[in-house]
């Protein structure tokens, strides 16, 4: 890690609508593999570790200043009151000239690819050249939208043409300007109030503030990366699924480095907070969010959706939903069932085909197998829980909980009528409305008695044929 502490600010700006983006979030907040592109450079600027930075908000700064306080509560927000252009976005930072180091790294908001190892090469750069402003560049096969870099016979940087404004010769050069800058602090502030908006899109353009100072004789020079990939922005949709599935092939390809199979890397989405142990197999069409930390061991999929969970080791986790839980060691989850939010189970434990489990506790070698809802419950160890089973947890006003004790024995379709309790060892048989405490022990049995009704069905059919038979006169008269 490079000692920038006392010397470096990085200034990102984030102030752009995104027009071709259509649409009314701010183009940093629109997710790549479920975060924020900001996310992306946020994290590659941490490792720098710059005495502070500071993140310029234009458009809907409201959302994206919730964003960094909620995510980044150290990064300083500056508002750009008026979008008018890149230069005019820097100088809004201005005012805490105090703040700043030496030196200022300038980046822009919508190149998620970018890394910690070219972001410090570009500094490393700046001292070891001794210059008094770096860009980085690259060489790319279609430099179409991008500003060109204009440099004299002997290599030297003379200014930056942007595609709007540059001559049909300048737009043949294939070396671009990245957008990312690193200038001494007061040398950048002093130019920026010279720069003018005399260029087709009447904006104060940061790249002009090369030219002027190229011209005044300060050093300046250019680090080319061989990694176009990394500088590649974000303007519409198509170039936003085009970095996420680079996003995605980078992400899992670290995730199978580190020890987990997965099986098709073209179908499974994983979030860069996850983390995932070994020998884990993630089957195809899988989709693991947020801060979920899988262990070792595990088969998820294929089909899942995880969020926010912790998973226990040796887990299998088929064609179900699981958000916000603590899914125990050993236990064995669908198919298509949905754990929600709050839910804790224990070690083996069987939650099977179509079950929802809502913010319940679930004890270790317990089993759920099918069909079941369970929620605002707490179930103890060595429970079976028959099929069609409901928790009535709620009374209109109310979440009301149930408990079930160890060694409950619950038949298929009982309903339990929280508040409610099942005390030890207790059965409850199939088909029962349980609304009261069952002691420990005991069966409990509620149902109204079978009446067997000899040629009824006999009966019933003839009756409802001869009212069928009159309602298609009826339908024929009409």
């Amino acid at each position: 890690m490079i000692d920038t502490k006392k010397n470096l600010s990085v200034i990102l700006l984030a102030a752009g609508q995104g027009k071709r983006m259509k649409s009314e979030t701010p183009k940093v907040l629109h997710q790549i593999c479920f975060q924020p592109i900001i996310y992306y450079i946020l994290k590659s600027v941490e490792k720098l570790n710059p005495k502070n930075v500071f993140v310029v908000v234009g458009y809907e700064g409201n959302a994206v200043e919730k964003y960094l306080n909620d995510n980044f509560p150290s990064v300083k927000v500056v508002y750009q009151k008026q979008q008018l252009g890149t230069a005019h976005a820097v100088m809004a930072a201005e005012k805490y000239m105090e703040e700043l180091g030496n030196f200022c790294m300038l980046l822009p908001g919508d190149i998620p690819l970018i890394t910690s190892d070219t972001l410090g090469r570009v500094f490393k750069h700046k001292l070891s050249s001794e210059s008094e402003a770096v860009l980085l560049t690259a060489e790319v096969k279609s430099p179409y939208g991008y500003g060109r870099v204009i440099k004299d016979s002997d290599g030297k940087i003379l200014k930056i043409a942007e595609e709007t404004d540059a001559s049909p010769d300048e737009k043949k050069i294939n070396e671009i300007n990245t957008s990312i800058y690193c200038i001494d602090t007061d040398l950048l502030f002093s130019y920026l109030g010279r720069i003018d908006s005399k260029n087709s899109q009447n904006e104060f353009y940061l790249t002009d503030i090369v030219e002027k100072i190229v011209r005044d004789g300060h050093k300046t020079s250019a680090l080319k990366t061989a990694a176009s990939i990394e500088i590649e922005g974000v303007n519409d949709r198509v170039q936003l699924v085009n970095l996420e599935k680079a996003a995605q092939q980078q992400i899992n390809e670290k995730i199978a480095l580190s020890g987990v199979t997965v099986r098709n890397p073209e179908t499974s989405y994983i979030d860069p907070e996850a983390s995932i142990g070994r020998d884990t197999i993630i089957e195809p069409f899988c989709f693991i969010k947020g801060k979920t930390k899988i262990a070792d061991s595990c088969i998820i999929g294929p089909f899942a959706q995880i969020e926010d969970c912790i998973i226990g080791s040796c887990t299998r986790i088929n064609k179900s939903v699981v958000q916000g839980s603590k899914i125990g060691s050993f236990n064995n989850i669908g198919p298509t069932s949905f754990i929600r939010s709050g839910t804790i189970t224990g070690d083996n434990v069987k939650i099977g085909a179509c079950c929802e489990i809502k913010k319940s506790k679930i004890a270790g070698n317990s089993k759920i197998p099918h069909l079941s809802y369970i929620g605002d419950a707490e179930i103890g160890s060595g429970v079976n829980v028959g099929a069609g089973t409901i928790t009535c947890n709620y009374d209109g006003f109310f979440k009301n909980k149930t408990v079930i004790e160890d060694n409950v024995f619950i038949g298929s379709d009982t309903m339990l009528v929280a508040p409610v309790k099942i005390g030890r060892g207790a059965i409850t048989a199939a088909g029962s409305s349980i609304s009261e405490d069952v002691p420990p022990q005991s069966i409990a049995v509620e149902r109204n008695r079978q009446v067997n009704i000899e040629d009824g069905a006999v009966r019933f059919r003839d009756k409802k044929q001869k009212q069928k038979q009159k309602e298609n006169k009826k339908r024929k008269k009409i």
